[in-house]
């Protein structure tokens, strides 16, 4: 069960607190007399409120904190090592977990941080009456109304609580050795009440985004700093943990993403991206969930714009709903060959480096849908411009504010701006011309002018200048 990794740390830990219960003389390190005295009131409130043994409790605290001297009881009031945050407050600390060959690994972890005494005692106690989502009374046996001994009671934690066989026993000998029994149990109620029902956990929503190909990408350099999960992390009862060691993870070792989840918290509302990932290309190799923070991504480049295009559709392959190999990864829309009008309006352009690669991907409107082409697959339509070098002084005509600026001839770059008339420009301003252009299309011709004082390059049509 839950607690049988930690009960065997803390059993370790305790040998020289347990004395004559292991049967092995030591010098004495805890005082197991105060941390009764300190722990009667809480313990026999909490035991009795919920009709449990509070020297089986009392038997437990002492062992699980090790006479209230583990680290973990000075610092957070963790009287029975559980994980997690209580109201909020934790505290993180090394542990050793086993994985799933049994093997030993170290790791750091948080631990529930209680206020007081009291606050552990209920929280242990709500597990046993309330037990865990995939069986409620899992812990029943240690019920005053089922256990008609502490003796049972106690038994009835092996195996259940805890996997060491001698675990019950040790809680016994522990009652036995310091009267536990006499000095705790009398007080507690025979006839059981209803103990409060644990409120049901509400687990946080996922929403899922397929994936088309062997999309990859490559371990983050904070890739250790989360974990690896079967299900996105809290979405779910009975979520697992793999350690980084068993799949050989290294900064930048390549990963195969298949879906995109985007989590939304219960209670703060906040979202999170995660993606589901393999470490080999076969699609049946064992896939895992991490944290968007593990995944190093392709660097991509977006630029808003406008171009009228043609497909190549003897290029082949498909258009995405998304740039493939982006941190939104891509789900394939329909093929290219498709494609048959003579042009489309492309708004977006985006430029992807991956591996030290440039590859260039272009937003299309395709019916009432948008979608993402490879830029090998488009031929962009731009308007033919011839340009000649050209120097001098020029100056506004009266008709100048007929026309726009602009940072290109228009219709000849993705990132075509219009540009505003510098402040104070009027009929007469003079202006320096750098460059000439003329525009095949239309037989226009175009100056590039800078104004006085300024570094800004401008394009305009020949007509706004004298």
């Amino acid at each position: 069960m839950m607690r049988s990794k930690r009960w065997l740390l803390a059993a370790l830990l305790l040998g020289s607190a347990l004395g004559s219960v292991s049967g092995t003389a030591h010098a004495a390190t805890t005082n197991p007399q105060g941390f009764i005295s300190d722990l009667k009131s809480p313990v026999t409130s909490v035991a009795n409120q919920y009709k449990l043994y509070p020297s089986v409790m009392m038997s437990q605290a002492a062992l699980e904190s090790a006479w209230g001297t583990s680290l973990l009881t000075t610092q957070a009031n963790n009287y029975f090592g559980v994980k997690g945050s209580y109201k909020g407050q934790s505290v993180s600390m090394a542990t050793t977990e086993y994985d799933a060959n049994g093997q030993l690994y170290h790791t750091n972890a948080n631990f529930r941080k209680y206020p007081n005494a009291k606050a552990s005692m209920t929280d242990n106690a709500t597990l046993l009456r309330g037990g865990t989502s995939y069986n409620p009374k899992i812990y029943s046996g240690t019920w005053r109304e089922n256990a008609k001994t502490y003796v049972s009671a106690a038994n009835a934690l092996t195996g259940v609580y805890a996997t060491a066989p001698t675990y019950g026993s040790t809680l016994i000998s522990i009652i036995k050795t310091y009267k536990l029994d006499s000095l705790l149990d009398g007080s507690a109620p025979d006839v059981a009440t209803p103990a409060p029902k644990p409120k049901p956990k509400v687990y946080s929503k996922a929403k899922y985004y397929g994936t088309s190909g062997n999309q990859t990408a490559t371990l983050s350099k904070a890739y250790a700093s989360v974990r690896l999960y079967n299900h996105v992390k809290d979405t779910r009862a009975n979520i697992t943990k793999t350690a980084w060691s068993k799949v050989k993870a290294a900064k930048g070792k390549k990963v195969y993403l298949d879906m995109r989840a985007v989590r939304t918290a219960t209670k703060s509302g906040n979202k999170t991206t995660w993606y589901r990932i393999r470490f080999a290309k076969s699609k049946s190799s064992q896939r895992y969930w991490v944290y968007t923070s593990a995944i190093a991504f392709p660097k991509v480049t977006y630029t808003d714009g406008k171009a009228t295009l043609k497909v190549i559709t003897k290029a082949g392959g498909s258009t995405y709903n998304h740039v493939y190999n982006s941190p939104y990864l891509a789900e394939e829309q329909e093929p290219i060959k498709k494609l048959t009008a003579k042009a489309y309006t492309a708004d977006s352009e985006a430029v992807k480096t991956q591996d030290g690669v440039k590859s260039t991907w272009y937003r299309i409107k395709v019916g009432k849908k948008k979608t993402w082409i490879a830029g090998t697959a488009a031929q962009l339509q731009y308007a033919q411009v011839f340009y000649t070098a050209a120097s001098g002084k020029k100056t506004l005509s009266s008709k100048f504010n007929k026309y726009k600026v602009y940072n290109h001839v228009t219709t000849t770059h993705f990132n075509q701006q219009t540009l505003k008339w510098p402040k104070g420009s009027k009929k007469g301003t003079k202006v320096t011309v750098n460059l000439c252009g003329f525009k095949a299309s239309n037989k226009s011709t175009w100056y590039r002018i800078r104004f006085s004082g300024s570094k800004t390059n401008y394009w305009v049509d020949a007509r706004a200048l004298s």
